[in-house]
C-alpha cells in the first residue's frame, strides 16, 4: 500500500502535450450526449486493463469534473464503436492491415504448434 501511495504522489497529473483539437470535438459531443437522459438498461461488467500511472491519470481527470472512469470508458465506447463498425478512409486502411497483421500472426503461431505436435509424435513412434 505504501509503494501505491509513493506512486500517486510521484507521478502527479501532468500534461505531457496539448490536447489536440479532434479530442477536444470528441469529448464536446460527448458531454453533448450526456444532457439526453439514456434509458435504464441491464449492464454487463467488461474488465479493461491498464497501465497503473494510466488508470490514475484517468481517475484523477475524472473526479475533476465529478464523472467516474467507467463514465469515461463508456463515452469512448460509445463514439468509437460506431466507426469500427464502419470505418472509411486512412483509419479503414489502418484496422485492415492490423487485421492482416494479426490474422497472418495467428496463422504462424498454428503452423509452429503443428509442426511441434508432428515432431512429438514422431518421436513416440520411434520408441
Amino acid at each position: 500500500m505504501e509503494k501505491l501511495h509513493q506512486l500517486v504522489h510521484e507521478d502527479e497529473f501532468q500534461l505531457t502535450a496539448p490536447p489536440d483539437p479532434m479530442s477536444e470535438v470528441f469529448l464536446q459531443a460527448v458531454l453533448e450526449d450526456m444532457v439526453d437522459p439514456q434509458p435504464k438498461r441491464p449492464l454487463q461488467c467488461v474488465t479493461v486493463k491498464m497501465p497503473l500511472p494510466a488508470y490514475l491519470r484517468m481517475k484523477r481527470a475524472a473526479q475533476k469534473w465529478n464523472l467516474t472512469y467507467t463514465d469515461v470508458i463508456n463515452f469512448c465506447t460509445q463514439r468509437v464503436v460506431p466507426i469500427l463498425e464502419s470505418p472509411s478512409g486512412q483509419v479503414a486502411t489502418m484496422l485492415e492491415q492490423h487485421r492482416v497483421e494479426g490474422e497472418q500472426k495467428k496463422a504462424q503461431r498454428s503452423l509452429r504448434l503443428k509442426t511441434r505436435r508432428a515432431s512429438s509424435s514422431t518421436l513416440f513412434d520411434l520408441k
